[in-house]
């Protein structure tokens, strides 16, 4: 689909990029150079109204060059009359203020608005990209909790932006069948003769029960054979510890046994007296290297089950990969193995405790490197082992090869690995390993977008031991709450309907809540602030943009057509909260452009809110405009609505938020 040149336009309109082209070409004239995105970023709203509306600290920039500050105010004042939008230059103090014509501003919105519709705002690079996206990736052995939902809404939303800015992008999720979790669930499949799943259960639920009960009561297990052990010794403070953590373990497993009873006795008899960390090191072993028929077959179909699972809850949120990726095949198809060998042909090839390993320390000599990767002067990165003594692999080492294979896969210029901050030291070695093997451009342009955990207020969560809040009992509660508002405000809807503005609307808030707070932030998920229809949530938003149509639709109803041609632009500086819509309106191109630049899906989100307030509060003034008698002034006014409705509309999709016409 072409670029609509009416987005451009507005884009170009903003008065960030206005400030920003217009001293930037008044330096280049007076010999200097400064990055234009530099500028643009410094731009901010003035404090008062009668200051201007935008503001630009320019006497920085005449400090740092050297130059006289009147000669550049005048230069930069110059390039700024030939926009037909701007009102007002002035000068206070070291700033450069502009005054908006909102009405010559309403007049490019509007007819970019009509024109491009569902596309407006969503300006193209003039770079576009290959990009590969890949995010939740969590592990399948039990349901996705609140954890997972904030890395899959989040990667799931910068596809999206990057998508909508023009660039090519794959979205993958990475399945880790071969790790130890996963083992310690077929461990207990296998000590059950491989039980069928009930009928009419969720299967990630119920494996997640398994895997709980199987890793608690090997746990125990392991403890009291160590507690033998210590009590042989002489060390008593030691013991009195795992005296206690043995304690806890088997609070754990009575809480685990009260949601099933039966299937807890069975593997807790199966399990005694046996040795869990040996055997479940073996389904390890033995998988890895494909030796056993039964346990390739087996974890197979666990994983596939319990993927199935997480297919179900994903598809609720609007969320799908183009690319499922096995852990197993990467290894049973060589790639794996290949780094192995290539790694003991570099210079960084060392032994680590015994094992093969990567003294990486020596490339963070090069300052491209150590920028690239963002590593700060002096850091000390540990070597990584790639192979333990029994010839298995560790995760780092097959997300070595995982890594390669996105990009050539994809012939990617960049990928994006949406991936919990904890793991920012295994991302750093797989980008440095990546330049040690000679892959300089794919450990360059690797990202770790690093997100902080999410929390739900007064709980703990727990996988091993089955305490987490799944995401389908997430999405069951806000549906159910939403449900109750919507009978609340609309009691003459049918059931259907009511039914399906709950769904939509629940659904709505965990996505936009979990993508509000900018990812490096950690966060708490509260489930009444996610459903308060009155500020800053997705029903708010939701709200306004099926107030807006409301609108629009009692006009038609009234046989009134918005009527381009016959439009009083000069009825928006008749009223301010009409003026700042404008205003806002006319950043939305800008504000898009840059959340997907940055990758910070939160601008979007700070933006409807912002939005959304003025849309309300102008709308509850009485300004109305379906009630105004002049043809001029209602045409404006309606249009106003419009632009809104539009703008709120697209940036919700962006979010993977399907606009309501009504709730």
């Amino acid at each position: 689909m072409p670029e609509p040149e009416h987005s451009w336009q507005v884009y170009n309109l903003t008065p960030y990029r206005v400030l920003g082209a217009s001293l930037h070409e008044a330096l280049r004239e007076l010999g200097v150079s400064e990055d234009e995105k530099l500028i643009e970023y410094i731009v901010a709203e003035s404090p008062r109204p009668e200051l201007g509306d935008y503001g630009l600290p320019i006497a920085r920039f005449a400090k740092k060059h050297g130059l006289d500050l009147q000669v550049l105010v005048e230069k930069t004042t110059e390039k700024l009359k030939r926009y037909p939008h701007i009102a007002g230059v002035k000068r206070v103090g070291g700033y450069l203020n502009i005054v908006i014509d909102a009405a010559e501003a309403s007049r490019a919105i509007f007819t970019a608005v009509i024109r491009d519709g569902e596309n407006y705002g969503h300006v193209k690079t003039d770079t576009p990209l290959r990009i590969v996206v890949e995010h939740t990736s969590a592990n399948p052995v039990h349901p996705l909790h609140i954890g997972h939902a904030r890395n899959a809404a989040l990667g799931d939303t910068l596809a999206r932006l990057l998508r909508e800015r023009g660039h090519r992008v794959q979205t993958r999720f990475y399945v880790d069948d071969m790790g130890r979790q996963v083992a310690v669930l077929v461990y207990g499949a296998k000590l059950l003769g491989e039980p069928r799943i009930p009928e009419g259960t969720k299967p990630d639920h119920w494996l997640g029960l398994l895997y709980a009960l199987t890793h608690t009561l090997a746990d125990i297990e392991e403890l009291k054979k160590e507690l033998g052990e210590l009590k042989r010794g002489d060390n008593l403070d030691k013991y009195h510890e795992k005296l206690r953590e043995l304690d806890e373990l088997v609070a754990a497993a009575s809480r685990l046994r009260e949601k099933a009873p039966e299937l807890f006795d069975k593997l807790a008899e199966a399990i005694r007296g046996r040795d869990p960390e040996k055997e479940i090191q073996e389904i390890m072993r033995s998988y890895e290297f494909g030796e056993d028929e039964e346990i390739v077959k087996l974890t197979r179909t666990i994983v596939e089950k319990c993927l199935k699972g997480f297919k179900q809850t994903l598809q609720r949120l609007g969320i799908g990969f183009d690319q499922w990726d096995w852990e197993s095949d990467l290894v049973w198809s060589s790639l794996v193995r290949k780094i192995i060998e290539r790694a003991k042909t570099t210079p960084y090839a060392i032994t680590y405790k015994g094992a093969l390993a990567l003294n990486l320390q020596p490339l963070l000599k090069d300052p491209v490197i150590r920028q690239a990767l963002g590593v700060p002067e002096g850091y000390e990165v540990p070597p990584l082992i790639l192979q333990r003594s029994d010839g298995t692999t560790l995760y780092t080492t097959r997300d070595i090869a995982y890594s390669i294979k996105k990009f050539s896969d994809f012939n990617a210029d960049k990928v994006y690995n949406v991936i919990a901050a904890e793991q920012r030291l295994p991302q750093l070695q797989v980008r440095l390993a990546l330049i040690a093997l000679g892959y300089r451009k794919e450990g360059l342009n690797m990202h770790h977008y690093a997100y902080e955990m999410v929390n739900l207020p007064g709980r703990k969560m727990s996988g091993r031991r089955g305490e987490y809040v799944a995401l389908d009992e997430l999405i069951e509660q806000a549906i159910t709450r939403a449900r109750q508002e919507v009978e609340k405000r609309s009691p003459h809807l049918p059931p259907e309907e009511k039914k399906k503005i709950a769904e939509a609307v629940g659904i709505a808030a965990i996505r936009y809540t979990l993508v509000s707070v900018s990812a490096p932030k950690p966060m708490t998920f509260d489930i009444e602030e996610a459903l308060n229809f009155e500020q800053n949530s997705a029903p708010y938003i939701l709200y306004t943009h099926a107030r807006a149509a409301n609108i629009l639709a009692k006009a038609r109803e009234r046989g009134l057509q918005i009527n381009i041609d016959n439009i009083d632009y000069t009825a928006a500086n008749e009223n301010p909260l009409r003026r700042k819509l404008v205003l806002q309106l006319l950043n939305y191109p800008y504000i898009f452009a840059k959340a997907a630049d940055e990758l910070k899906p939160e601008l979007i989100v700070n933006y409807l809110n912002k939005l959304a307030d003025t849309f309300n509060k102008w709308y509850t003034s009485g300004d109305s405009a379906i009630n105004e008698l002049d043809p001029g002034k209602r045409n404006y006014k309606l249009a106003l609505v419009q632009a809104v409705k539009t703008v709120t509309a697209n940036a919700l999709r962006i979010l993977g938020i399907k606009p309501l016409e009504r709730m």
